[in-house]
């Protein structure tokens, strides 16, 4: 499942389409083409959120436009790619560069900024125990879990 469907794609790429709203089964790529790479484009993101600690962004979340814009800009720069486009030298910058430009740009976004306030889960958070004394005790009696390498004053000098 992508985060946005092909005829966003469309929007950016209309040197593609010939001006129609979407792609289709006569355009070069044709809209199989796009909405695989749009599917590669959202496992893509929801990677690298899951690497940030993240799950999947809800449709009712802020951020949800965020990723349909890079997974737009992702499917975009796989279109442009897949034009045959001759280089004239190694430091042009054609289409597909600058539409990957604009998806790293929008994912350093999406990824800089706090999810959690913007209605994603948290798939793993940190763990700071003993804050209280009632907290301390509860984790001192778990039994099951596992001790800490270190421990206060374990590098005091014993004189």
């Amino acid at each position: 499942m992508a985060y946005c469907p092909s005829s966003s794609v469309a929007a950016l790429t209309r040197n593609l389409v010939s001006g129609a709203s979407d792609f289709s089964t006569s355009t070069s790529p044709t809209d199989s083409q796009v909405n695989g790479w749009l599917s590669s484009g959202c496992s893509l993101i929801n990677a690298q959120l899951a690497s940030k600690g993240y799950g999947v962004i809800p449709t009712s979340s802020a951020a949800y436009e965020l990723a349909a814009q890079a997974n737009a800009l992702y499917g975009a720069w796989l279109a442009e790619r897949s034009r045959t486009n001759a280089r004239t030298s190694a430091d042009e910058r054609g289409r597909a560069d600058m539409m990957k430009d604009d998806f790293d740009a929008q994912m350093k976004v999406l990824l800089d900024i706090d999810l959690s306030r913007m209605g994603v889960s948290q798939t793993s958070t940190a763990y700071m125990g003993g804050r209280s004394i009632t907290g301390k005790e509860s984790v001192e009696a778990d039994s099951d879990r596992v001790l800490p390498r270190f421990t206060r004053g374990m590098f005091d000098r014993k004189e």
